[in-house]
C-alpha cells in the first residue's frame, strides 16, 4: 500500500511538472484535483484463561470405642475456590476527512488568452496496528480436612469441632488497546482571473498535502497464580480413661492472588489545512488599476504559487505486564489429647492468614498532535504596461512526530507459609489445659508499576502575502519563500522489578507431658510475618514545538 501511494504521488507530481497545451484563442481553464486515502486498521486479540483445581474437602468424624464414646457436632465449611480471567479488548478507531475544494475560471476573453492553471493533491495514509494478548492462569491444589477422631478404652466425650476453610488461587489478567488515528486535510484554492485584452497568461497555482499516520500498539499480560494449600483442623483423643474435650475452632485462609494490567491509549491527530489565493499581478483579475483602468495590455505573465505540507505522526506502543504468584502455605490447628488418666482440654482457637500477592500495572498512553497551517496570498491589483511577470511564491512545511515508549512491569511473590497451633496433652494423670489461641498472619506481597506517558505537540503555521503595485515595462514580480521543519522525538523506557520472597513460619505450640497433673494457663500468640517489595517507575515525557513564520513582499515600481 506504501508503494501504491508513493507511484501515485509521483504520477501526480509529473502531471503538475508537464507542460500546459497550447490553445487558440480563448484557452479553457484547467483544473485538477486528486484525493488518495488509505486508512488500514488491524486488530488482533487473544484472551487464554486456564483454571486447574484439584481439591480435596473433608469432614471425617470417626469414633471407635472400646467404651462409650460420645460425640458431640462436628461442623466444617469448606470452600476452595480457583478463578482465572482474561479480559482482552482492542478499540481502534480511524478517522479521515479530505476536503478539496477548487475553482478555476475566468471571465470574458478578449484575445488569445491563456486559461487559468490550477492543482490540488491530496494524500492520506493512516495504518492502526493492534495486538493484545492475555494470558490468566490458576493452579490450585487445595485440601480442606476436619477430621476429628476419637478413639477410647474407656469413655470419650467430645465437645464440637469447627472449621471454616477457604483456599482461593485468583489470576486476572486485563489488556486492553484504545487507539484514536484522525487525520483531517483541507485544502481550498481559487485561482482565476478576470477581462484579458491582448494574450494574457493564467494563473497558475500548486498545493500537495501529504500525511501519513502509523500507530503501533503491543500489549501482552500475564497473570499466574499458584497455591498448594493445606487447611486441616485434626482434634485427636485417645484415651485409656476418659477424655473431655473442648470445643475446637480453626479459621484458616490461604489466598495466592496475580494480577497483571495492561493498557495502551494512543491518540494520533493530524490537522493540515492549506488555503491559497492566487490572482494575476497585471490587472487581467478585473481589479481596478492606479490608472482608473481595468485589464492587461500586452502579455501579462499569470501570478505563481506553490505550497508544500508534509506531516508523519509515528506513535509505537509495547507494554508487557506479568504478575506471579506462589504460595506453599499449611495451617493447621491440631489439638491431641493423650492419656491414661482423665484429661479435660479447654477450647483451642486459630485464625491464620497466609496471602501472596503479586501486581503488576503497565500502562502506555502517548498523544501525539500535529497542527500545520499554510496560507499564502499572491496577487497585484495594478495595471500592466508591457510584459510584466506575475509574482512568485513558495511554501513548504514539513512534520514528522515520532513517538516510541516501551515499558515492562514484573511483579513476582514467592512465599512459603506455615502457620501451625498445635496444643497437646499427654498424661498418665489428670491434666486440665487452658484455652490455646493463635493469630497467625504470613504476607508476601510484590507491586510493580510502571507507566509512560508521552504527549507530543507540533503546531506550524506560515503566512505569506506577496503583492506588487503598478508597472510600466517588464517588471519581475515579487518572489517569497518559506520552509518550516519540525522534528520532535521522544522515546521512553521504563523498566520496573518487585520481587518479594518470604519463608514464615509461625508456630504456637503449648506441650503439657505429665505423670502428675498439668494445669496449663492460656496460651495466645499473635504472629505476623511481613515482606513487602514496591517498585514505581514513571516517565512523563512532553515536547512542544511551535513554529510561526510572517512574510510580506510588497514592490513598488512606477
Amino acid at each position: 500500500m506504501k508503494a501504491k501511494l508513493l507511484s501515485v504521488a509521483v504520477a501526480l507530481v509529473a502531471l503538475a511538472a508537464a507542460p500546459a497545451q497550447a490553445f487558440a484563442d480563448s484557452g479553457a481553464p484547467g483544473g485538477f484535483q486528486a484525493g488518495v486515502q488509505s486508512a488500514n486498521t488491524g486488530q488482533v486479540a487473544g484472551g487464554l484463561a486456564i483454571s486447574d483445581q484439584n481439591a480435596v474437602n473433608a469432614n471425617v468424624p470417626v469414633s471407635i470405642a472400646g467404651g462409650n464414646v460420645s460425640s458431640g457436632p462436628s461442623s466444617a465449611t469448606q470452600t476452595a475456590t480457583s478463578n482465572a480471567n482474561a479480559d482482552v479488548s482492542n478499540k481502534a478507531k480511524t478517522d479521515q476527512d479530505q476536503t478539496l475544494n477548487q475553482n478555476v475560471g475566468g471571465s470574458g476573453c478578449y484575445a488569445g488568452c491563456g486559461g487559468a492553471g490550477g492543482f490540488q493533491a491530496g494524500i492520506q495514509d493512516a495504518q492502526t496496528q493492534q495486538a493484545a494478548i492475555g494470558i490468566a492462569k490458576s493452579d490450585q491444589n487445595a485440601v480442606n480436612a476436619n477430621v476429628p477422631v476419637s478413639i477410647a478404652g474407656g469413655n470419650v466425650s467430645s465437645g464440637p469441632s469447627s472449621a471454616t476453610q477457604t483456599a482461593s488461587s485468583t489470576a486476572t489478567t486485563d489488556v486492553s488497546n484504545k487507539a484514536k488515528t484522525d487525520q483531517d486535510q483541507t485544502q481550498t484554492q481559487n485561482v482565476g482571473g478576470g477581462s484579458c485584452k491582448a494574450g494574457c497568461g493564467g494563473a497558475g497555482g500548486f498545493q500537495a498535502g501529504i500525511q501519513k499516520s502509523d500507530t503501533q500498539q503491543a500489549a501482552i499480560g500475564i497473570a499466574k497464580s499458584d497455591q498448594n494449600a493445606v487447611n486441616a483442623n485434626v482434634p485427636v483423643s485417645i484415651a485409656g480413661g476418659n477424655v473431655s474435650s473442648g470445643p475446637s475452632s480453626a479459621t484458616q485462609t490461604a489466598s495466592s492472588t496475580a494480577n497483571a494490567d495492561v493498557s495502551n491509549k494512543a491518540k494520533t491527530d493530524q490537522d493540515q489545512t492549506l488555503t491559497q489565493n492566487v490572482g494575476s499581478g497585471c490587472g487581467c483579475d478585473g481589479k481596478v488599476g492606479r490608472d482608473g483602468k481595468d485589464g492587461c495590455y500586452a502579455g501579462c505573465g499569470g501570478a505563481g504559487g506553490f505550497q508544500l505540507g508534509i506531516q508523519k505522526a509515528e506513535t509505537d506502543q509495547l507494554a508487557l505486564g506479568v504478575a506471579k504468584s506462589d504460595q506453599n502455605a499449611v495451617n493447621a490447628n491440631v489439638p491431641v489429647s493423650i492419656a491414661g488418666g482423665d484429661v479435660r482440654s479447654g477450647s483451642s482457637s486459630a485464625t491464620q492468614t497466609a496471602t501472596s500477592n503479586a501486581n503488576a500495572d503497565v500502562s502506555n498512553k502517548a498523544k501525539t498532535d500535529q497542527e500545520q497551517t499554510l496560507t499564502q496570498n499572491i496577487g497585484g491589483s495594478s495595471s500592466c504596461k508591457a510584459g510584466c511577470g506575475g509574482p512568485g511564491g513558495f511554501q513548504v512545511g514539513v512534520q514528522k512526530a515520532e513517538t516510541n515508549q516501551w515499558a515492562l512491569g514484573v511483579a513476582k511473590s514467592d512465599q512459603n507459609a506455615v502457620n501451625g497451633n498445635a496444643p497437646v496433652s499427654i498424661a498418665g494423670g489428670n491434666i486440665s489445659s487452658g484455652p490455646s489461641s493463635a493469630t497467625q498472619t504470613a504476607t508476601s506481597s510484590a507491586n510493580a508499576d510502571v507507566s509512560n506517558k508521552a504527549k507530543t505537540d507540533q503546531d506550524q503555521t506560515l503566512s505569506q502575502n506577496i503583492g506588487g503595485s503598478s508597472c510600466h515595462a517588464g517588471c519581475g514580480g515579487a518572489g517569497g519563500f518559506q520552509a518550516g521543519v519540525q522534528l520532535a522525538q521522544t522515546n521512553q523506557w521504563a523498566l520496573g522489578i518487585a520481587k518479594s520472597d518470604q519463608n514464615a513460619v509461625n508456630s504456637n505450640t503449648p506441650h503439657s507431658v505429665a505423670g502428675g497433673n498439668i494445669y496449663d494457663g492460656s496460651s495466645s500468640a499473635t504472629q505476623r510475618a511481613t515482606s513487602s517489595a514496591a517498585t514505581d517507575v514513571a516517565n512523563k515525557a512532553k515536547t512542544d514545538q511551535n513554529q510561526w513564520q510572517d512574510q510580506r513582499l510588497g514592490v513598488a515600481r512606477i
